[in-house]
């Protein structure tokens, strides 16, 4: 009965259709459930470090249950999607409702869309997982995500060489506009020496495509509903990938891999992510809160991760952390005792 606790997933757009459909102050709950009354819950109550047994570990992997979460998720994401645009379309909407709308939409593009496009995205080569995660990834702009996070971020993280991995001092805003920017850019060089290696045509890179369907979904929404609620979903997608960025930002904040003698970094070590334990967190974003044994071992299912010993821990849970990497003047001097905590100073 454990596994059904994966349907809390859902409470975030679930909460979206409330706000949506709120005016007033009613318009913000959503927002200070997760931002607010989540962060305290997790402070609260002590984290959860169980692991699964060899046994629950291999029925777990042949459970289609776990699957099936995520494939529901994607038609329940494109509905909060077109229950927002027909929310902000209205003309009748108020400024104050729209901007609970629009931050509401942005944290369900980054914690679902984004955050379920990259589980069912993972190395792997089911087509129907690839294909539904492209879907979850268009919504919030990001289809180039699965090449530089599948053949970039895992090989390279914790160097310089990872755009998604801060090192200790960066400043959040610029570090999202570079591990944005800087991503997609890597992300055709990758693309193109995959093909390359593979004797493939280096002109069919897929990142054509990756590039054309964000504006496809663009137009189509100017389309049927005109340029201001096109700009609106814009700025909404800039929010979400900032939830995106934030994650990046505080997951391996300050981490860095030794360089061996023959010049290459060490293996990745579960010491090169920053982990929490802390359920909520867990549940809503898919154990991507175990961030150690997902780095470790790449190709593990979400519900097999394990909380590892030799893990750096966050102060707070991912949700209080996200909220604090937004601020910059709090987040550097708290990561700075905590990276001494664990010498990495």
């Amino acid at each position: 009965m454990k596994k059904f606790k994966y349907f809390g997933a859902y409470i975030v757009p679930l909460l979206g259709l409330f706000t949506f459909h709120s005016t007033g102050i009613l318009a913000y709950f959503g927002l200070f459930f997760l931002y607010v009354m989540v962060p305290i819950i997790e402070y609260i109550f002590p984290p959860n470090s169980y692991n699964f047994e060899s046994v629950e570990k291999d029925l777990a992997n042949n459970d289609f249950f776990y699957d099936l979460v995520l494939y529901l998720s994607v038609p329940l994401h494109l509905f909060i999607i077109y229950s927002f645009l027909q929310a902000v379309s209205q003309d009748s909407v108020m400024l104050s409702d729209l901007i609970a709308s629009i931050f509401m939409m942005g944290t369900i593009l980054g914690v679902n869309g984004i955050n379920i496009g990259h589980e069912l995205g993972h190395k792997t080569k089911n087509k129907t997982k690839t294909f539904f995660a492209h879907i979850m990834l268009l919504t919030a702009v990001q289809n180039h995500f699965i090449p530089y996070h599948n053949g970039g971020h895992h090989r390279d993280v914790a160097t310089p060489d990872d755009l998604s991995s801060a090192k200790e001092g960066d400043i959040f805003y610029f570090f999202a506009i570079k591990s944005q920017i800087g991503g997609y850019f890597k992300a055709w060089k990758l693309e193109f020496q995959r093909l390359k290696l593979n004797g493939k045509n280096t002109l069919l890179n897929p990142m054509i495509l990756y590039t054309i369907l964000p504006l496809i979904l663009f137009y189509l929404i100017f389309n049927t509903y005109g340029a201001e609620v096109t700009l609106i979903y814009f700025i909404t997608a800039i929010y979400g990938i900032s939830v995106l960025e934030a994650q990046n930002y505080f997951s391996h904040y300050g981490l860095r891999r030794k360089t061996l003698k023959n010049g290459r970094y060490e293996r990745v070590k579960p010491f090169h992510s920053w982990n929490s334990d802390h359920l909520i967190g867990r549940v809503l974003l898919f154990e991507l809160t175990r961030h150690s044994d997902h780095h470790h071992s790449g190709s593990k299912s979400y519900q097999v991760l394990d909380s590892k010993e030799d893990s750096p821990i966050l102060p707070f849970g991912y949700p209080m952390m996200l909220v604090l990497s937004y601020f910059p003047f709090i987040f550097i001097p708290l990561m700075k005792k905590h990276l001494k905590k664990y010498n990495f100073k």
